[in-house]
């Protein structure tokens, strides 16, 4: 008897891990959360770094940070080093984007969040008063896979916690691409889980 009993135990208990949904084990995304929270920062430092050294908010992006020499060495952006006339506006033979400097995107070593940083326009509707004293940063996480496990999560948590917490930014959610024509992010997506977002940093 007390076999038979902790045999229909045991095989409930099977049955019950078998169809219960366990929630994925949380450690790899809270371990990109805290790179995500690392790589803002040094973003901002970056760009803090830029104006202290007498950089112009009207005219910073990542290919500007790596001709200042601000980037650290292993940390490159998708323009040629060696591409640093500032008069340039279409791409060299050896770029990677289409467009202007402000088309360059920065990924951090072993990661694969793709940064983009722009200035303020000062034609933006929102936000064109802040020209000179705010930027831009679209964060693209669409391709690491375990912050898209959970994308509405890490969205807004990273949204939340590090963009308007941290920074005391303002979130743009609805925000996807580059514009050259307006020299501005653009996009009225209203997927909350597209690992898209925009964050509005003021100085």
């Amino acid at each position: 008897m007390p076999y038979f009993v902790s045999s229909i135990i045991a095989i409930v208990s099977a049955m019950i891990i078998m169809f219960t949904r366990y929630e994925a084990d949380d450690s790899s995304i809270t371990a990109e959360l805290d790179r995500m929270k690392s790589m803002f920062l040094m973003v901002d430092g970056f760009t803090n770094t830029y104006v202290q050294s007498g950089g112009d908010l009207t005219d910073v992006n990542f290919q500007k940070l790596s001709c200042s020499g601000i980037l650290s060495g292993n940390i490159k952006d998708t323009l040629s080093s060696t591409n640093c006339d500032t008069t340039v506006t279409a791409d060299g033979a050896t770029d990677n984007v289409t467009d202007s400097f402000n088309a360059s995107k920065l990924t951090f070593p072993s990661n694969s969040v793709i940064w983009q940083l722009i200035p303020v326009p000062s034609t933006d509707g929102n936000y064109g008063t802040s020209s000179g004293s705010a930027y831009k940063l679209l964060v693209d996480m669409r391709k690491n896979s375990s912050l898209m496990s959970k994308a509405i999560f890490a969205e807004s948590f990273s949204g939340r916690e590090f963009c308007e917490k941290m920074l005391f930014g303002t979130l743009e959610l609805n925000r996807t691409s580059y514009d050259p024509n307006t020299k501005n992010f653009t996009g009225a997506s209203t997927n909350k889980s597209d690992g898209l977002f925009v964050c509005i940093v003021f100085k």
